[in-house]
């Protein structure tokens, strides 16, 4: 079967800066920036424009995390796919992440960096795209570089794309601190990106009036310092604890900003997080059908953002009749997680950027103000509702108790209420 594709107005679907990278063949290609320049879109096209117009590539797309390439990546490849009209030419597998292009066999295999066995088994690689290398450690990428090799018939190359959100990170000293001849560096910032939405411009240009860390990172597109970070202390974990005195789930509602969903398990010290969905363009139905294809029992206690009381009776009304209207009091929330230690799994990568990035506003001389920046905040304030919500009402049932056990008091304890037992809150 011979395929008519016709590329001839590619430059008029690309920013600038994305087009000029369809041209550069270093080993290395770091495309970082701020938020919403294009980086992504455009090197997915850059991706596709060379499986469509060269042989023999077997192009590994890699990411910290398998579960957060489908959802990202790999989506983002099938929506420019159907975009060019060119479905038909592409063998799309779901179940291996792997998109085939029919023309000419060439490959795009999808893999995170926890998946080793998947790594291993992909030979003959013949370039990479590292998305949000800013998750990665220095020796993940060097284990991605070191399998880049032998002859192939079109030059090799690793594109990394990526926001610069701490100065103290290994990319920073590695490209930027350094001369590298065989790296070439794109910077480009939502200014570049001639697609997107007026709306989402003055989100980021009013970050100057907010945070100068955010605005720096987001904005502008340069090294954070990670000043004024509302969590600065938190630790990766691979999996959630089995021993835990209570678990709860707390959901943000969103369309334009992300739906987020996360799993909190708590302990008298500790909060274990887990990051479950968080996408933006979807609905609450689709949040719904989430939770029942990820088994989330319809008797679990989930706390959700109060201000949409509509979306938490349709969440009920699914079956899910333990959802509740969370408590909404930022400062306190915000107090009571840092008051325990903070534990976050590590495929939860929006959940980590987010941490990374949510300061307190700053006042004109610079110093913190007790109200934080709302940028990036999605499925921290789901976090703030399962936990925070979760122990106020666990202290409230404790105190009944007690006030209950109290007013039995003078006719002893035969037959009489027994008291508040922890060990009933585990999953409560």
């Amino acid at each position: 079967m011979v395929y008519d594709i016709d590329l001839s107005d590619l430059q008029s679907a690309m920013t600038p800066k994305g087009y000029e990278a369809l041209s550069i063949k270093t080993r290395y290609l770091i495309s970082y920036g701020g938020a919403g320049s294009g980086k992504s879109y455009s090197t997915a096209q850059k991706v596709l424009f060379r499986i469509l117009t060269e042989n023999g590539h077997r192009f590994l797309i890699a990411r910290k995390t398998a579960r957060s390439l489908k959802r990202s990546v790999f989506q983002l490849f099938r929506d420019i796919i159907s975009k060019w009209g060119l479905s038909d030419l592409f063998i799309i597998n779901l179940s291996d992440l792997s998109i085939t292009c029919k023309a000419n066999q060439n490959q795009l295999i999808m893999s995170g960096l926890d998946d080793v066995e998947k790594l291993k088994s992909i030979t003959g690689i013949t370039s990479i795209w590292i998305e949000e290398a800013s998750e990665i450690t220095q020796e993940d990428f060097i284990q991605l570089d070191l399998r880049l090799r032998g002859h192939t018939e079109h030059y090799k190359q690793i594109i990394m794309t990526f926001n610069p959100t701490s100065s103290k990170s290994w990319l920073k000293a590695r490209f930027f601190d350094n001369i590298d001849k065989d790296a070439t560096i794109i910077h480009s910032t939502y200014l570049d990106n001639p697609f997107l939405d007026e709306r989402y411009k003055q989100v980021l240009h009013d970050l100057i009036g907010q945070n100068k860390n955010l605005h720096d990172i987001y904005t502008k597109g340069i090294w954070g310092d990670r000043t004024g970070l509302i969590y600065p202390e938190y630790e990766l974990i691979e999996e959630l604890p089995e021993d835990y005195e209570f678990k709860t789930y707390g959901i943000d509602f969103g369309f334009n900003h992300p739906q987020a969903l996360v799993e909190a398990r708590v302990t008298k010290d500790t909060i274990y997080v887990k990051e479950l969905f968080y996408k933006s363009q979807t609905l609450v139905t689709d949040l719904i059908s989430f939770m029942k294809r990820d088994g989330i029992k319809t008797d679990s206690i989930i706390y959700a953002d109060s201000a949409n009381p509509d979306k938490i009776q349709t969440i009920v009304n699914a079956g899910y009749r333990r959802c509740k209207p969370a408590k909404k009091d930022v400062l306190a929330g915000i107090d009571h997680i840092k008051s325990k230690k903070l534990y976050v799994t590590a495929d939860s990568i929006n959940l980590i950027k987010e941490l990374e990035s949510y300061s307190w506003k700053l006042d004109k001389n610079g110093e913190a103000m007790e109200v934080p920046a709302k940028l990036f905040d999605d499925a921290l304030d789901a976090l703030r509702y399962a936990v925070f919500t979760g122990e106020k009402i666990k202290i409230s049932i404790a105190q009944a108790g007690r006030r209950k056990h109290d007013s039995f008091k003078e006719y002893g304890s035969a037959g009489g209420f027994s008291g508040y037992d922890s060990g009933n809150m585990r999953g409560f």
